[in-house]
């Protein structure tokens, strides 16, 4: 009984021995793991290491225009806008242009900070621009300088896409119910030059003693 017990015992130093290995090896394996992450994080930034640069976005030259300062009559500029596949993002793009304002002489077409909530091209070539409440500023200020603004948001969008045709205004959802001149807010807008009343204008806007 005595020998049994004596040979149980002799085991409890080998079970220790065992518990402080298995422990010093997790503190190791702890004190490592980390490193490791840390180094592959490093790893690109090692010398020879050359990471692929992303691609430029391509552009494509818009025309745009902008309601003259100090002549009822717009101003034209040309700017290179990303290029994009999709027809309502290539509009955000150049309605962000139009906020932005032209060059010097010249003002922007839109309040700043409006937002386009949706853009959507019917089967006729109507594109309705949504806009947020923003919009209604425009219209609010003086008439004359409403209707350049709108003349030339919309020669801006039917110049630089063929599809669009005539350009419907919202707020919010809802249709405009002003006037800003000649120009009637309640229906789609046609193409036109200030001072030619609803004529839709060409390829380009006439010139000066032409």
């Amino acid at each position: 009984m005595t020998q049994k017990a004596f040979r149980g015992g002799s085991l409890w130093p080998w079970a220790v021995l065992a518990l402080v290995s298995g422990g010093i090896a997790g503190a190791i394996a702890w004190e490592v793991w980390p490193r490791t992450l840390d180094l592959s994080i490093l790893r690109p930034r090692l010398p020879g290491y050359s990471a692929s640069a992303p691609e430029p976005a391509e552009h494509v030259r818009m025309r745009l225009f902008f309601p003259h300062d100090a002549k009822a009559t717009l101003g034209e500029e040309e700017r290179d806008v990303p290029r994009r596949a999709v027809l309502a993002h290539a509009v955000r793009d150049v309605i962000a242009e139009l906020a932005r304002g032209g060059a010097a002489g010249t003002g922007a077409a839109l309040p700043a900070g409006v937002d386009v909530r949706q853009a959507y091209l019917d089967a006729f070539g109507i594109l309705y621009l949504d806009f947020d409440e923003r919009i209604r500023e425009l219209i609010a200020g003086d008439a004359n300088r409403a209707e350049l603004a709108v003349s030339a948001i919309v020669l801006t969008l039917t110049t630089n896409f063929g599809e669009v045709k005539r350009v419907q205004l919202l707020s919010e959802g809802r249709e405009l119910t002003a006037r800003v001149g000649s120009i009637d807010l309640r229906r789609p807008l046609q193409p036109h030059f200030p001072a030619e009343g609803s004529q839709p204008i060409g390829d380009r806007p006439p010139q000066e003693g032409s």
